[in-house]
């Protein structure tokens, strides 16, 4: 189930979601609409054919495809590779973060905030420097 969450460092309203396959799926559409949140999620990898127009009763599905292949909806999702995708792949390879290595909520919120301050200041000194 696609959980919306906010950031307890950054309380705020959530407008616009992007996010990848792995977040597709008919309660996830229903739950973005039901919250008036105009989200993007991809029905499958653009570079395979799995992105096939879905079944007549999932609606919100359906919805979702005619919204990611009309132009707008096509520009808002390819934003998604230059806002997100960096900052992972600058996690993995700058900071050398796989995998947490606590377990449980709190703990992982702990260990995914001190990566991210770290990212943060990392970049902040490349900045000032």
């Amino acid at each position: 189930m696609f959980s919306i969450t906010y950031s307890h460092c950054t309380p705020r309203v959530v407008k616009v979601g992007l996010a990848d396959a792995g977040y597709k799926g008919e309660e996830n559409f229903k739950q973005l609409e039901s919250k008036k949140i105009d989200g993007y999620v991809s029905l499958g990898r653009e570079d395979k054919r799995t992105n096939s127009i879905p079944d007549k009763g999932l609606r919100a599905s359906r919805r979702m495809y005619r919204k990611l292949r009309r132009s707008p909806g096509k520009k808002r999702y390819k934003r998604r590779k230059a806002i997100v995708e960096p900052v992972f792949g600058w996690m993995k390879e700058i900071l050398g973060f796989r995998r947490f290595s606590f377990r449980g909520l709190e703990k992982v919120r702990a260990e995914w905030d001190l990566v991210c301050l770290a990212l943060n200041l990392k970049r902040l000194h490349a900045l000032v420097v």
